[in-house]
């Protein structure tokens, strides 16, 4: 399994889900996650300081290089001999200025990052294509803070809503997971509890969590608004 934003909060609660789960988890990340200062705690410190279970492969991905993308992957193979599922959560965008105060750096950025989930979902349909089928989901985050933030978020869900609906081959599963404002351990329990139930064995779906009092999913159609 493959998770990239690994040292994100919602990545790093993801790869410890699923690494405790037992499976073998590889985490991308634009740097290799290292202890925080003054600490010997990892993003997966919880995991990997249990021995029954395997810690997780940190992998560097350059979110602008197609060829990170499919080193990425042959980095994956090698390392676990197959690739059977992967979760691309969205890139970390820059927020809240208004348009005629944001920076030109930031709006570079966020469109230069958007290209990371496009080659790595390029690589990997070939990959599953290949290999005879595979899990792909896109995990979005919570609401847009600013218009170029906006923007960006647009342009990751307009690609994981195109694949949704013609991932080319009916053995790709291919799904998305979308939320509010909520935490990032609760959103990652639902985006695993989800997969278990039902995201491996359908396609073509946006799965949104929102709290309310207690779990609230609702599955939208890819021809519905996210």
């Amino acid at each position: 399994m493959l998770v990239t934003e690994g040292d994100s909060p919602l990545g790093a609660a993801l790869v410890r889900l699923f690494v405790a789960r037992g499976y073998s988890v590889a985490a991308a990340s634009d740097r290799v996650p290292h202890a925080a200062a003054g600490t010997n705690a990892s993003p997966w410190s919880a995991v990997a300081a249990d021995n029954a279970v395997r810690s997780p492969l940190a992998l560097t991905w350059n979110r602008r290089s197609p060829v990170s993308a499919r080193t990425v992957l042959l980095s994956v193979r090698n390392a676990f001999e197959t690739l059977d599922e992967a979760l691309i959560l969205e890139p970390p965008f820059p927020a809240g200025s208004p348009l005629t105060e944001a920076a030109s750096a930031d709006i570079e950025r966020a469109f230069d990052d958007s290209k990371g989930p496009v080659f790595l979902a390029r690589e990997l349909l070939g990959s599953f294509l290949a290999g005879g089928g595979g899990v792909i989901s896109f995990v979005s985050g919570g609401p847009a803070a600013g218009p170029v933030e906006s923007a960006a978020r647009e342009a990751f869900r307009g690609l994981a809503t195109a694949l949704m609906a013609s991932p080319g081959s009916g053995a790709i599963m291919a799904n998305g997971f979308q939320c509010g404002a909520v935490d990032p351990e609760e959103y990652a329990a639902f985006i695993d509890r989800t997969l278990e139930e039902k995201a491996r064995k359908i396609t073509g779906r946006w799965f949104s969590f929102q709290p309310r009092g207690g779990f609230l999913q609702g599955v939208l159609r890819t021809s519905s608004n996210p």
